[in-house]
């Protein structure tokens, strides 16, 4: 390893020597697992400098209480990973593309960041915009990519971001529902108490998802106590294989199921939680024949029929005692009636029986499922937890990914998220709760860190905390501005844009305002992840420089990045926002409080560096420092817990200043000094690793704590209709507007009208979690990769075994995926009953890069199946369509 020739580097390495004060050549060190997002507390043994082994922390309940995953314990081979990046490098081949060799060059430290900040400052000072960024949530990157990454660029001045890694199939819709409805970035039974699970496409607690380990740890505890879960997905070997009942669906038709079982709950059954919509959702709010809301005429907030005065009272009047859920009234000379009396009446169009026939779930399953779950939900039912009486609702409906990531993902999900708000089970015992703890009130000697979500535009929930776009709320439509066009789009907080193969004529459309100059990417590999890699290609390679953070070098880095900085692995990394994500993963329901930090368990190698001081260095260079700080002092004093926040710099300071130039060391001091006292800084969670606490049940069960109401009603779509379909038209994106109502209704996915009914285009391909992988990253494990080759489901296509039979395929063969436009992917198939006699599933693999060999063409790259174009895109949250009509046909192995 070459003497360290860089000063400010020389002195972050001297920061690490308290890492191992007692200089042993054998010890254990505390710190996160970066194997995924869910850091999982973890506690690493080091022999003579070096990882070989890696645990969890029994102590924490942020994880598996002394159990890690199998993802999680491979890890140590990450970070022996002989093709790391280790110093900065430069591309000395001008020419970019798909597989082209970038001819590293290494430089210095000094070189790298102030090429960077030469170009970042020129930009700054004609149009920040011209600067775009993404980034990728794991593995390893997690909170940094969201706390500490972003932040850099939002400081700078620039919103521009286009999503760098799983970000365009990830929750697009299931997060803005989930702000909505929970204030967190998912959700998760809560399954302590929980007694009956309807699970739709997702696999959380299985696969992957939020607080894996954690959920891993409480769904079997669950299963093992009686708890039913029943799996409605078009596979069955992955969440499915753990449950008591298998319902295989097509894909994308969950809405017709959700929308027939909310019908018949209101309309058939007639028994769900009058109270939890009178008091906690804007069921109540008087809506005219325009679908709006009858507002007060002084205070302009929406009205409510008091039943007891016979009187229209505002929704924040205190004298409204007994809010109406039917009628019809007249209110300043608008006749209008209750938002839920216009939804129940909506719902009757949508039979049990017409359900069956587009989803292929029976009938018979549908009534049964929705008398299940009345009946396992106890409505009005209470449960004593620490002494207190709070609801309890032990039944709920979960889903993910394959929910939310179609055209119609808006109103699939929150037609599931509407059958919990008709159970009264959203945040409150045995329900559905967000995958974290949304409101904290801080350790008990402190008061710290503190948090909740609250009421702002109409009553509506709002979370308090949250990273990305602010869900609520929403902004006026405007622009176009932003290269993902999302500023036209106040509900969505990502999409594909800029890479679709159309992006390059709406931007013409919209007049050029300008061009981007400079890609800041994070951990990502945007080529493989993005979407199908040909407009990603064509993106990547119209802008003028590209620099990367990262680890390793990857299909991105490799074809189109000028510069890669090298970042520390995580077990070598300091990471200050470990324990940052309140609302998106930590431990649910009754578990405790477990605050961890992302500590160094050995000195960097090499001239690798902490994330945390590359941004503070580069920051310094381009003239952002104080911005920067600025940021970091809001969110990580819990003063402003958002992105939005360059008009409301803080006005005190209690752990970095303006003008400090600190080092990552003393930033993580004195923030947990901050949280816990002076006493509990760096070394005491050096010495300790986790500080834990009672959490309360006012905190997790926040639900009738919280004066704030969630819609089942979207009334805001409405509003938004003409002024978003205006703008977006005049650029050439024409969607589907119908989709902009208050009411929940049906829209079947794009890539069923893509082509005829009778079409040879027979299949729907769908791209699905694999219990092995973090996204794409982890095929480079030699230990993953080994047991992917004994997975049959990993690397291979897996289709129903009636469906092989039929194209003349056996166990084995050599089959080719191609879509209608004549696009094609190839794999190995294995035959199994296991999935949708009209689906088949892939794992999205197939990579190529020279720095990633052992994952080198390994399995399929099903985004190379994908249609990336704004008709193949939710109009109303952004979701990416991963579903695809395919026709499949037996190939020679050598093809």
């Amino acid at each position: 390893m070459d003497e360290i020739n860089n000063e400010k580097l020389r002195q972050e390495r001297e920061d690490y020597k308290v890492f191992n004060q007692n200089g042993s050549n054998d010890y254990w060190a505390y710190t996160i697992c970066g194997g995924c997002y869910c850091v999982c507390g973890a506690k690493v043994r080091v022999v003579d400098g070096q990882p070989v082994a890696i645990e969890g922390i029994p102590e924490s309940d942020l994880g598996g209480q002394g159990g890690l995953c199998g993802k999680g314990v491979a890890t140590i081979m990450d970070y022996h990973d002989p093709n790391r990046v280790n110093y900065p490098v430069k591309r000395t081949n001008p020419k970019k593309g798909i597989g082209e060799d970038p001819g590293w060059q290494r430089i210095s430290w000094d070189e790298a960041l102030d090429t960077i900040a030469e170009k970042l400052r020129k930009i700054r000072e004609t149009d920040p915009r011209q600067l775009i960024w993404g980034f990728t949530p794991s593995p390893g990157t997690t909170f940094k990519a969201t706390v500490l990454v972003s932040p850099f660029f939002v400081s700078f001045g620039t919103l521009n971001r286009a999503a760098g890694g799983v970000g365009t199939a990830c929750g697009a819709v299931a997060h803005h529902v989930g702000a909505l409805v929970h204030a967190a970035w998912d959700i998760l039974p809560d399954y302590k108490y929980c007694n009956y699970v309807l699970r739709c496409g997702g696999n959380e607690g299985v696969a992957g998802g939020r607080s894996l380990a954690t959920a891993i740890r409480l769904g079997a505890e669950a299963r093992e106590r009686g708890m039913k879960m029943i799996v409605m997905d078009p596979v069955g070997y992955i969440s499915g294989s753990k449950a008591d009942e298998w319902i295989p669906i097509l894909p994308g038709t969950d809405l017709a199921v959700f929308l027939a079982m909310a019908n018949l709950i209101v309309n058939e059954i007639g028994i769900y939680d009058v109270e939890f919509i009178r008091s906690r959702t804007n069921g109540p709010y008087l809506a005219g024949s325009d679908r709006k809301f009858v507002r007060d005429e002084e205070t302009g907030h929406p009205l409510i029929w008091d039943e007891q005065d016979n009187i229209a009272k505002p929704y924040d009047d205190p004298t409204l005692t007994h809010p109406s859920l039917e009628g019809e009234y007249t209110v300043n000379g608008v006749k209008c009636q209750p938002a839920f009396n216009l939804l129940k009446e909506h719902l009757k169009q949508y039979k049990p029986v017409w359900a069956a026939e587009i989803s292929t779930v029976s009938e018979e399953t549908i009534r049964r499922l929705s008398r299940e779950l009345v009946e396992e939900a106890r409505i009005g039912s209470t449960i004593e937890i620490n002494g207190q009486q709070v609801p309890y609702r032990p039944a709920c409906v979960v889903g993910y990914k394959g929910l939310n990531t179609h055209t119609n993902g808006l109103h699939q999900y929150a037609a599931m998220t509407l059958i919990n708000s008709l159970l009264g089970n959203q945040d409150v015992c045995g329900g559905i709760v967000g995958s974290g703890t949304v409101r904290g009130f801080g350790h008990p000697d402190t008061g710290r860190p503190s948090f909740q979500p609250y009421a702002s535009y109409d009553g509506m929930l709002t979370p308090g905390v949250w990273f990305s776009k602010a869900p609520w709320p929403p902004p006026e439509p405007s622009g176009p501005g932003l290269l993902n066009f999302t500023d036209i789009f106040p509900h969505a907080g990502r999409n594909p844009y800029p890479y679709c193969e159309d992006w390059d004529e709406i931007w013409t459309n919209a007049g050029r305002p300008y061009e981007p100059q400079t890609l800041g990417l994070y951990g990502a590999n945007t080529v493989m992840s993005a979407g199908n890699p040909k407009p990603a290609e064509k993106f990547l390679k119209k802008v003028p420089f590209i620099f990367s953070i990262n680890t390793v070098h990857n299909e991105t880095t490799e074809g189109f990045a000028d510069i890669v900085l090298p970042e520390c692995h995580f077990l070598e990394n300091l990471d200050p926002s470990a324990s940052q994500g309140y609302f998106f993963n930590y431990p649910i329901g009754m578990d405790k409080w477990s605050f961890h930090v992302g500590m160094p368990v050995c000195e960097p190698k090499y001239e690798r560096r902490c994330t945390t001081d590359i941004l503070f260095d580069l920051a310094e260079r381009v003239g952002i420092r104080e911005q920067y700080n600025a940021f970091l002092e809001n969110w990580f004093s819990n003063k402003l817990m958002k992105w939005e926040q360059t008009d409301t710099p803080p006005t005190s300071f209690d752990i970095i200043k303006p003008g400090e130039n600190i080092r990552t060391y003393e930033f993580v001091d004195r923030s947990l000094k901050f949280y816990f006292g002076e006493e509990r800084g760096l070394e005491w969670f050096i010495e300790n690793g986790v500080m834990t606490w009672d959490k309360k049940p006012e905190e997790c069960y926040w639900r009738y704590h919280v004066d704030a109401r969630i819609p089942v009603y979207y009334e805001i779509h409405e509003h938004d209709r003409e002024k978003v379909k205006q703008r977006a038209e005049k650029i050439g994106l024409h969607m589907e507007w119908e989709q902009y109502t208050a009411l929940l209704s049906y829209f079947p996915a794009k890539f069923y009208t893509d082509v005829d009914p009778d079409s040879e285009y027979n299949l729907v391909g769908v791209s699905t979690r694999d219990v092995l992988h973090t996204q794409r990253f982890s095929a480079e494990n030699p230990y993953v990769d080994e047991l992917s080759q004994i997975n049959p489901y990993t690397y291979n296509i897996v289709m129903h075994e009636e469906a092989g039979k039929e194209r003349g395929i056996a166990d084995g063969d050599t089959v080719c995926l191609e879509n209608f436009r004549g696009n094609k992917a190839t794999g190995r198939v294995k035959l199994s009953r296991l999935i949708h006699r009209h689906a088949v599933a892939v794992v999205g693999l197939g990579g190529w890069a020279k720095g990633r060999p052992v994952a080198y063409g390994k399995g399929t790259n099903f985004n190379e199946l994908l249609v990336a174009d704004h008709n193949h895109i939710d109009p109303l949250c952004g979701a990416f369509e991963i579903c695809v009509k395919v026709k499949a046909y037996k190939v020679d192995s050598e093809q």
